[in-house]
């Protein structure tokens, strides 16, 4: 009615939004105001609309006296035949002869800070609220007149970084932000520009209006990359061979399953954007693109049922999801599909079977044949090997992923049906698959350890061999290509064994109760029960060995990228050999076969990666098209600490534990887990070894599924996952007591 931030401002005041008094002008005239000192703002109708906001081509006025409102008034409505309007009604074909003007008369607030907040990134980022302030007046701020800092808040977790050389706005004040922002999405729409000022610790909102590069935008085609799940392999950074090299093995496998399951080559095609992109790694960090997953799971008969159970077991926390959108697909081919994914999947534990052989074939054939002072054709080719003859195959974990989550789900269903405490009992259930693949590296060391008294030196030694054959690459973030292990590290295994022969009761305690089976009593359940559990502990099982099996892989293209990297460096091409880990995946190829010098691109990446340690780690991003990594002059990142001292999470393994807790920040910390209680935001599988001395583990991230859960059941120490943001609310040396039956979480006594 009197222009876009005239009529957008009495839609914000009228819903109690902050917002300073004003008055409207339409006739021209000064009004009679109450206050001294004005700010005098056009509003005109084509302004601050959904795709064109005309910012800055009408005049605006600050701190102006009642005296001189006329002038002001008069020279507002006259820019609005200013060349600058013309132009821009021009260049965006407009086809308005005529601008009206209002003019916003409104009280000037003298702003000890002030500044603008996108509500999305507008470069493309669609949970990222951007805030930028200076101190003084807004004028100040858009004219350089004084530093500004740039707040980047993720929606998602509550968690925001900054940059520039001021801390400006303190955490109540972003929080009261981001709040008010959300109440006026509520009246505008989701993409808005909102201009605010900051007074006596008071905030008032200015003006507000759409976004307009994003007028246009479509949801269903935006882009979703959720670590769910794979924070527990990548957790933290991962190099960029490390992130090249798994981008291409998801491609791969899910280009095998697709194949498998889908078969045509029509769909196949319009297929292939979909599986290439299936991970994604942004700031150093691994991440689902979940957006195409669910493109995926589409094809799958029952998928309505099937994606809550999914979400479910990879623990993903925000379960919407484009319904609407569904796959085009005939009838006949969706048949054919549904045919072969139910056959898939009865099948999966002979198929599974079948891939544990294979794997021990490619396996025993590689380090038959590998051996230090190959030359880089050679290791290509010994890579090409591997490649070629897993991925024909590896497909085949996904569907026993499926069989397992399903299954699990089913159990759980008929366990509420009969019990209170379902989940508790689903927990006990699956506690009874013993000897699983997963945990035999812990229990052999262990039992290494425990004879280690009873073995001359020679012995010791041929035992430390025979164990780095068998899980020489089973170790702390095992699955990144630069992250080392026992096999290439042999000192790290003496130095843990070292470790457990320090307290021999509590070594013989372990030993004891880890080399126990401990299956359960399911005699008193029904057939259906006693069916669904035996299958779960079958999947999981699968599951865990081609887990393994999984590192070994990793193992084998790890010794392959590490003798590429001494090469590389004897040729003068990067600086170290371990700098080959900073190069991409397709760089690594093209190196050594068209050798080019790689240092100065390195040293680049190693200043980018200094930058990507200090951003938080964000669960979920979303992109409006592609994704893309930040590039800061200067980070400085805020931990938000909550002040209750209770939380919950899902209970995974049983039992009650009291103890002082460890704040694992990095895993070097990890040394000292002894009789801890561990708080992380992921584990990985080579975690093991820690878990089994500690009291507790309770983590940021996972499900009833993850690996963290498996391997406290059979260790048998509590454990509790999908703690929010628990990583902030508990503190080293604080005393927890935790339930892993009911998920509670209770800080006892705060560190002093």
């Amino acid at each position: 009615m009197y222009g876009g931030k005239a009529d957008n401002l009495i839609l914000m005041r009228d819903n109690g939004i902050p917002v300073p008094e004003f008055v409207v002008v339409t006739d021209g005239k000064a009004p009679e105001i109450p206050w001294e000192v004005s700010s005098v703002r056009s509003s005109a109708d084509l302004e601050d609309g959904a795709s064109d906001s005309f910012a800055g081509q009408f005049d605006t006025y600050l701190n102006v006296p009642k005296n001189g409102l006329q002038e002001k008034i008069d020279l507002c409505i006259l820019s609005a035949s200013n060349k600058g309007a013309a132009e821009y009604i021009r260049q965006r074909e407009i086809g308005s002869e005529e601008v009206k003007m209002s003019v916003i008369v409104q009280k000037m607030i003298d702003s000890d800070c002030s500044g603008v907040m996108f509500t999305a990134n507008p470069q493309g980022i669609m949970n990222e609220c951007v805030i930028t302030v200076g101190k003084g007046t807004g004028d100040n701020v858009v004219s350089d007149k004084t530093d500004t800092t740039s707040y980047y808040y993720n929606t998602n977790d509550d968690l925001y970084y900054y940059e520039g050389a001021n801390d400006l706005l303190s955490s109540e004040r972003i929080r009261e932000l981001i709040g008010l922002a959300a109440k006026i999405k509520e009246l505008m729409g989701d993409y808005l520009d909102i201009e605010f000022s900051v007074k006596d610790g008071k905030i008032y909102i200015l003006q507000a209006r759409k976004i307009t590069t994003f007028a246009n935008c479509d949801p269903s085609k935006f882009l979703i990359l959720d670590n769910s799940n794979i924070v527990e392999s990548y957790p933290n950074l991962s190099l960029p061979l490390t992130c090249g090299f798994v981008g291409f093995v998801y491609s791969g496998v899910f280009e095998g399953l697709c194949r498998r399951i889908i078969g045509e080559d029509k769909y196949l095609d319009g297929l292939k954007p979909v599986f290439g992109n299936m991970v994604g790694n942004v700031n150093g960090r691994m991440y689902y693109k979940i957006s195409n997953w669910y493109t995926l799971i589409k094809f799958l008969p029952f998928r309505k049922k099937i994606i809550p159970v999914w979400q479910e077991m990879l623990g993903v926390k925000n379960k919407t999801y484009d319904e609407k959108q569904d796959m085009k697909v005939s009838f006949a081919q969706r048949m054919k599909i549904n045919k072969r994914i139910i056959s898939a999947f009865r099948n999966s534990p002979k198929e599974m079977e079948k891939l544990n052989q294979e794997f021990i074939r490619i396996n025993d054939d590689f380090y038959k044949s590998y051996h230090d002072g190959m030359s880089n054709e050679e290791l290509i080719a010994q890579y090409r090997i591997i490649e070629k003859r897993l991925l024909a195959c590896w497909d085949i974990t996904l569907i026993n992923d499926l069989y397992t989550f399903v299954h699990t789900g089913l159990l759980k269903h008929y366990l509420r049906k009969k019990y209170d405490d379902a989940d508790d009992k689903t927990n006990e259930f699956l506690s009874g698959i013993t000897n699983i693949e997963s945990l035999k590296p812990v229990r052999a060391m262990i039992d290494l350890a425990y004879s280690r008294k009873g073995l001359t030196e020679n012995e010791f030694k041929q035992r430390v061999a025979e164990y780095i054959k068998l899980y020489g690459d089973r170790n702390l973030e095992e699955l990144k290509l630069e992250s080392p292990t026992f096999r290439t590290n042999p000192e790290l295994l003496i130095k843990k064994i070292d470790e457990y022969c320090e307290d021999e009761a509590k070594l013989e305690e372990i030993h004891k109760s880890i080399m126990k089976d401990d299956e359960r009593d399911m005699s008193g359940e029904s057939r259906r029960i006693r069916k669904l559990a035996f299958k779960c502990s079958v999947g999981i099982s699968n599951r865990e060995i081609s887990r393994l099996n999984r590192s070994r892989i990793y193992g084998m293209v790890r010794e392959i990228v590490r003798s590429l990297g001494k090469n590389f460096a004897k040729e003068g091409l990067i600086d170290s050999k371990n700098d080959v880990f900073y190069l991409t995946y397709d760089e690594m190829f093209t190196m050594a076969k068209e050798p080019f010098d790689a240092r100065d691109r390195i040293a680049q990446r190693k200043n980018e990666y200094l930058t990507y340690k200090c951003l938080p780690a964000f669960s979920r991003i979303i992109f409006e098209k592609g994704e893309f990594s930040k590039h800061h002059v200067s980070v400085n990142s805020h931990r938000m600490a909550e002040q209750t001292g209770v939380m919950q999470g899902v209970p995974c393994s049983g039992g009650i534990s009291e103890g002082e807790a460890l704040v694992v920040e990095d895993i070097s910390m990890l040394e000292n887990s002894k009789d801890k209680i561990l708080v992380t935001k992921m584990t990985d599988p080579g975690w093991v070894f820690y878990l089994a001395s500690a009291k507790g583990v309770i983590s940021q991230k996972g499900s009833i599924l993850s690996h963290t859960a498996i391997i406290s059941r059979e260790i048998g120490i509590p454990s509790i996952v999908g703690v929010a943001n628990v990583m902030n609310r508990i503190n080293t040396g604080d005393v927890v007591r935790m339930d892993g039956s009911s998920g509670r979480i209770e800080i006892v006594k705060r560190k002093e």
